[in-house]
């Protein structure tokens, strides 16, 4: 066999190990759920617009998830004038005041979401996820939002040692707000997905504590942890601040299940 032979017999075998090592690394990496989009957005200064491209990971399976969507800059406006002008009762109990905040911002904002939820159903029919599947992919898609407070006075003492967004009425984002800027704390996240899931055909709670100055989301579906039964059907509570939080996994430090109130469900009108 000849010198020229072999060297080319070992540039073929270096090849095939090259080519089996991309293949193995690559099923490897779908096996993980692997994200290879990039997350960014773009801002169209001539239409006015801006566009989001998002991934992020759906914690139970690593599954990772990539989307985009795209809202006028004129939505934002109007929703932002809307929050910033609304009427409530100064008056009305602590609860009665939020049930009217949140009531108002969903059913202003509610109908303006379709790209985002189409981009997401298109996920849902092409991983062919179930309704209960679909809810965590949802939910992570909100919970992978870097956490801003948003707080109705200066960014001062504890506030000014993480991002904080001030001077916000009600201390609150619309969802269309949200959206937009991708800046959100508690409520700023239920009102969001209380609002993404109705309009996906769930029936979730928005659920507040005065004790622990915290905002939370619940909803009917399966889980092995914390739960509670309201109007006859279990509802799991479900933290929405960070990644990794599951359906039924209430924080230990917010485990009070009596300083829980329901503040809007599903029965409230459109």
């Amino acid at each position: 066999m000849t010198r020229k032979v072999i060297l080319v017999l070992i540039f073929l075998f270096v090849l095939l190990m090259w080519f089996i090592g991309s293949f193995n690394s690559q099923e490897e990496e779908e096996q993980m759920g692997a994200v290879t989009c990039e997350e960014y957005e773009v801002q169209d200064s001539v239409h006015a617009l801006r566009t989001h491209y998002r991934s992020w990971v759906e914690y139970t399976y690593q599954e990772g998830y990539c989307t985009q969507y795209t809202l006028p800059d004129s939505s934002h406006d109007e929703s932002f004038h809307y929050r910033d002008s609304m009427w409530v009762n100064d008056e009305a109990t602590d609860d009665e005041f939020w049930r009217a905040v949140y009531r108002a911002l969903y059913e202003h904002d509610k109908d303006q979401l379709a790209l985002l939820q189409d981009s997401l159903l298109a996920i849902k029919e092409q991983k062919q996820l179930d309704k209960e599947a679909f809810a965590k992919l949802v939910v992570a898609f909100v919970q992978d939002i870097p956490y801003n407070y948003i707080v109705p006075q200066a960014c001062e003492g504890d506030l000014s040692a993480g991002p904080c967004v001030p001077n916000v009425r009600f201390g609150l984002l619309s969802p269309i707000e949200f959206l937009f800027r991708l800046q959100g704390d508690c409520d700023t996240r239920t009102v969001l997905l209380y609002t993404l899931l109705r309009n996906l055909g769930y029936q979730p709670l928005i659920l507040n504590s005065q004790q622990y100055l915290h905002s939370m989301l619940a909803l009917d579906i399966a889980s092995s942890g914390d739960a509670f039964v309201y109007k006859g059907k279990k509802y799991s509570y479900w933290e929405t601040t960070n990644i990794g939080w599951l359906p039924g996994m209430l924080p230990p430090e917010m485990s009070n299940k009596s300083y829980w109130h329901v503040i809007l469900d599903s029965d409230s009108p459109l």
